[in-house]
Parts: C-alpha cells; sequence; structure tokens
C-alpha cells in the first residue's frame, strides 16, 4: 500500500512538472524562434551611446543581435584583425534560439569567428568603393505613420534632379573624381509595389512603437515577398528611410554591407548619407580628441540637416582606404631602406587630383605598431568647399591598420608649424617631426612643401641622429609637372590691344568676356608696388596691388587667372538669386571653385544626442 502510494505521488508530480514546462514553452513560442542558418558577424553603431553593436546577419538578411559583448571588446577584436565586419561568420551552435521581442540571440558564451566561404550562403560583400554600384532608396510606411518625404523627393535627394544639386550621388562622383559611380537600381514590379527612379515604397503593418529591430527585419522580409531578392541582392547599397517614431537616433548603418537605416527625413542629408554609405564601405568615424565625431574635417564626423550642404568629402586616412587615388598616394617607413634619409614631399590637395602629379596622400608605416599616419591637404574648394575644419592645412591622422577603425586627427599645421611624434614604431626616445615649409593656394592646384624627419635616439649605440642627407636644397625642390598651368610667355604683353571685337556672350566667368581695360599693370619685372605695363598673372589675391583681386577671366582661347579691380560694379560676388541658382551658374565655370557656395539656413549640426547615434 505504502509503495503504491509513493508511486503514485512520484508520478503525479512528473506529470505536473511536464505541465508546467508545456505551459511555459507554449507562452515563449511566440517570442522565441530558432535560426537553421549561418551567420555572418556585422558591426554596427548602438544608438543613445557612442558604441558599437556586433550583429548577427543570416543569407535571407534578417539581423539578430549578438549579447554578452561590449564595446571594448568588439573594437578589440577589430584592431586586433579578428572581426572584420561582413567577412567573418558567427561560431554558433545550429539552431540557436532568438528572442524575437528584442531580436536578440540567446547564448551562453562568447562568440568565436569562422573564415567566410562560398559555402555559407553569403556573397562576400566586400567594401570596393569604385566603379558603378547601384543604389535602392526604400520610403517605408508603417500601420500609423508614413514616411514625410515623396518618392519624388526622395529620389531627387539621392541621386540628383532639376531642384537638386548637391546629392549622395553628386558627391561621391565628385570626391572621388569620378571613381565611384552611384546608379539608381533598374525599375522592378513586385506584387504589390514597383521600383521606379531608384525608390520604392514598402507598407509594413506594425507600429512604429514596436522599435526599429523588429521594424527593420520586417521591411526585409517584405522585400523579399514583393521581388524574390533579398536585402543584399537586390542593390549595392540600400537604404532604409523610416518613419518618425520607430528611432530617435539620426541613422545606423552595417559596416562593411550594404544595408543603411535612417530617422524619417535624414535620409535626404546628403552629410548624413554620405556618412552612412561610408559605413558601407567601411570606414570607421572621424575622432577629435575624446569626441567620436568631432573631426569636422570630412562626412565621418557629425551630421548635418542640410539636403544640400556642406559640401564635404573625407580626410587623409579614409580616403586612402577608399584607394580613390592610389596611383598619387605614397606609403613608406621612414628610416628603412631607401627612406634612411629625411624626405620632403609636395602634397597636393585631393580636390586637385586631375590637375597635378604630386602626391595627394602620404602614408607613413610603422612596421613594429598597430597604428599608422596619414599626411594630407586640406583645401575647401570643390566638393570640399564646405569643409568645417582645417580649412587650406596640412592635417595629420593615426588610424589602425585594419580597415573599419576610427581615425583620429592628431595635428593641423600651417606654414611654419611642425608635429612631433614621441616613439616612433614603438623606439623609445626617437621622435619622428612633420614640418610645413611652405602652402601654395591656387585655383588650379593647391598644395604643400612637407618636410618629414626622423630622429633616432640610438642609432645601433651611437646616440647621435642618423645621417641625414648631404645636403637640402637650399629652396623648394623642382615638382615632377614644371608648373600647374600652362608656362606664361616669356616677354609679358608690352600693351594690350587697342581694340578688340566684341566676344561671345558665353565666354568668361560670368557668361562675359571681361576684356582687357580692368586688368591690373605692372613693371616688367611683375613688381606689384609699380603698376604700369604688364598684365599680371596671379594665384591668390595677395599676389595683386592694393585694391586688385585674383579672378579667374577668359584669355583667348583659355581660361587664367588676373588682377583685376574690385569696383562697386564687380560681378565677382553672390547675386541676390537662389542658391540654386548659384549653384547653376557655377556649374558652367568650367571647373572654377573659387567661391564657395553659401550654406543653407538648416544647415547646422544635429543635436548631439541624436548625432553620437548617426553610426
Amino acid at each position: 500500500m505504502g509503495k503504491t502510494i509513493i508511486k503514485t505521488t512520484l508520478m503525479q508530480t512528473i506529470l505536473f512538472i511536464l505541465s508546467i514546462l508545456h505551459c511555459f514553452s507554449s507562452t515563449n513560442a511566440q517570442v522565441e524562434t530558432s535560426i537553421g542558418e549561418s551567420c555572418l558577424a556585422v558591426v554596427r553603431d548602438i544608438f543613445e551611446e557612442s558604441r558599437r553593436e556586433l550583429l548577427c546577419q543570416t543569407p535571407s538578411g534578417m539581423l539578430y543581435v549578438v549579447p554578452s559583448v561590449n564595446d571594448e571588446w568588439i573594437e578589440q577584436k577589430m584592431i586586433e584583425g579578428k572581426l572584420i565586419s561582413g567577412e567573418v561568420l558567427l561560431d554558433i551552435p545550429l539552431y540557436t534560439q532568438v528572442n524575437r521581442q528584442t531580436e536578440t540571440l540567446i547564448l551562453t558564451e562568447e562568440p568565436r569567428f569562422l573564415v567566410n566561404d562560398d559555402r555559407s550562403g553569403f556573397r562576400r560583400q566586400l567594401s570596393k568603393a569604385t566603379g558603378e554600384r547601384t543604389v535602392l532608396a526604400v520610403r517605408v510606411v508603417a500601420s500609423n505613420a508614413q514616411l514625410s518625404v515623396s518618392e519624388n523627393a526622395l529620389s531627387q535627394a539621392v541621386f540628383g534632379g532639376p531642384s537638386d544639386f548637391v546629392n549622395l550621388k553628386s558627391q561621391y562622383y565628385a570626391c572621388s573624381h569620378g571613381k565611384l559611380n552611384l546608379q539608381k537600381r533598374p525599375d522592378l514590379n513586385g506584387k504589390s509595389t514597383n521600383i521606379r527612379n531608384g525608390v520604392v515604397t514598402i507598407r509594413v503593418n506594425l507600429p512604429v512603437s514596436v522599435g526599429h529591430p523588429i521594424f527593420v527585419n520586417a521591411v526585409s522580409e517584405i522585400l523579399i515577398r514583393e521581388f524574390g531578392i533579398t536585402q543584399s541582392r537586390i542593390a549595392d547599397h540600400v537604404m532604409y528611410c523610416l518613419p518618425k517614431g520607430v528611432f530617435n537616433g539620426v541613422a545606423f548603418a552595417i559596416m562593411n554591407r550594404g544595408l543603411s537605416v535612417y530617422n524619417d527625413d535624414l535620409c535626404t542629408s546628403v552629410s548624413t548619407q554620405m556618412h552612412e554609405v561610408g559605413h558601407n564601405f567601411n570606414l570607421g568615424h572621424a575622432q577629435l580628441n575624446d569626441e567620436d565625431y568631432g573631426d569636422q574635417n570630412g562626412v565621418m564626423g557629425y551630421s548635418y540637416r542640410s539636403s544640400e550642404a556642406p559640401k564635404m568629402c573625407f580626410n587623409a586616412a579614409q580616403t586612402y582606404q577608399l584607394a580613390w587615388f592610389r596611383d598619387k598616394s605614397i606609403s613608406y617607413t621612414p628610416g628603412k631602406g631607401a627612406w634612411s634619409f629625411d624626405q620632403t614631399f609636395t602634397i597636393s590637395s585631393m580636390m586637385d587630383y586631375r590637375n597635378t602629379r604630386e602626391y595627394v596622400i602620404v602614408q607613413i608605416v610603422q612596421p613594429n605598431q598597430k597604428m599608422n599616419y596619414y599626411i594630407g591637404f586640406n583645401a575647401a574648394k570643390g566638393a570640399n568647399s564646405g569643409v568645417r575644419a582645417g580649412q587650406n592645412q596640412v592635417l595629420v591622422y593615426e588610424r589602425p591598420r585594419q580597415d573599419g577603425n576610427d581615425s583620429t586627427r592628431i595635428a593641423d599645421l600651417s606654414t611654419g608649424q611642425t608635429f612631433t611624434i614621441k616613439d616612433f614604431n614603438g623606439a623609445k626616445g626617437d621622435t619622428l617631426v612633420i614640418s610645413v615649409l611652405d602652402i601654395s593656394l591656387s585655383s588650379i592646384a593647391s598644395e604643400a612643401l612637407v618636410s618629414i624627419m626622423l630622429n633616432r635616439q640610438n642609432n645601433g649605440g651611437n646616440t647621435s641622429p642618423a645621417t641625414k642627407r648631404p645636403t637640402r636644397p637650399p629652396t623648394r625642390p623642382p615638382t615632377r609637372m614644371p608648373t600647374p598651368r600652362p608656362t606664361p610667355r616669356p616677354t609679358p604683353r608690352p600693351t594690350p590691344r587697342p581694340t578688340r571685337a566684341t566676344p561671345s556672350p558665353t565666354r568668361g566667368i560670368f557668361g562675359r568676356n571681361p576684356g582687357w581695360d580692368n586688368f591690373n599693370f605692372v613693371d616688367n619685372n611683375n613688381n606689384a608696388s609699380n603698376c604700369g605695363r604688364a598684365m599680371t598673372i596671379c594665384d591668390i589675391d595677395s599676389d595683386c596691388c592694393s585694391g586688385l583681386s585674383c579672378r579667374r577671366v577668359s584669355l583667348d582661347a583659355s581660361f587664367d587667372n588676373v588682377c583685376r579691380p574690385v569696383t562697386k560694379t564687380d560681378k565677382n560676388k553672390l547675386p541676390r538669386q537662389n542658391i540654386n541658382w548659384w549653384d547653376r551658374r557655377r556649374r558652367g565655370l568650367k571647373g572654377d571653385d573659387s567661391a564657395i557656395l553659401p550654406h543653407e539656413l538648416e544647415d547646422f549640426v544635429v543635436d548631439v544626442d541624436d548625432a553620437t547615434v548617426s553610426a
């Protein structure tokens, strides 16, 4: 009898436990599922805080958060080269559970990484930033909110149009000097919506309150249902423009992959567009001191709300990574082999890449360290005319060797200034001194003369500095190109022409040939203190006599810079027309970018709380 009671009680206990487990699993069935796909490790910036987040991306495009790894862990793995966003797989158990309320993996141990191969189901989507690449802007509508920008306005903000001259397509093309050409994703019909002019509208039957992790995955699922193509294959770059309320930040992007996500009308902000697509190219942030977005020498710093300004590109470290100008970049290790002597480089502005034979970027390599240095000349002109920091200065950057890491601006140098790097290449006491000897500004090719000198503390037991060049040139060394523009006549014009036919109305900087009567005339020695006989060819205003300015005009069948008087009728002033009129006029000036486009009223940096979200 006693044994029977014990058996009955034990059986009831087991059945009770099983019923509890069944109830528990039924409740969690709505919030937990398993993934039966391989998982690509990708990195994005987390919102509210300035730190990164590790995600799992499946071949179908779903994104799940990897828990239990902090920002320091991610940064260290990236610097070591073990975590390369979009290029390594996450080694997690098959059918790992996912909390669908937060789109977070349920893991009990720290993830490991595997090499991506063709069997994983992923197309390798490396950060190639050259050639033609397609872009699709996705205009998302929620069940209780819609995007504040129309399809037509969104298309113009991304690809340009009659009223939009500065946009994602135009800036990347201009900054790369045509090396990167972003194109609209070709038109395609879906089941209930169509892609037209590089834009598609997707309706998600969810309220904005569900949050961005669920919302982004929902958009990716609908794209597959509509077009039978995953987000990563429908275009090289896909921009999700979410309605206001899904998240509170500015935007974020997946590094080294094609997805970027924007908060409502910030999808039309040109600096935000370039910033996020820059992450697609595996660019990190541009730092200054302790500010992750503090370097305003390019679009990888803070973003601005304007759809037309500021016109900025990328700093020297990031441009070197983009590989647009490798034919005019140099990489070397001071004190090694042929580079044992001090070096002097003429560095041209990246905006003058097509007009110069000089280097535009100098990379200084430290073989014994994980950090390299980059030097560039930051001319405020052309596609970079709206740059907010270090205008017309030589800028020095440091960045970990592995792509995807943040760059930091460590020096802004003008003529006569120097910057010293201590313990160069890990050698205690060795210093690398970077000096700016001269800066020359020109509408043709602006450039800086930069000296790089390595001082060794201990040179093979000898405490004296390493042997330097026997002699240093007393003057600026000759450039590889004799002159940035055609050489002027050896003999100045003795007198102006007595008469001249009426010029064509389409010639000259403002649609007319200014003629010869207003030119500045100086003596035959080109002495600007004695204005008298010969026409002055100039580079900048300081080359001219008092009361004169250096102006770009039409001379015979070409353009050149000459000194002309500034009068009340001088037309080299900003017209009272609107910005688009001014920009259209500038586009007919055959490359002259001496006049800087004014900033729009909306051209202000986003709030700091928002800006730190700009991944």
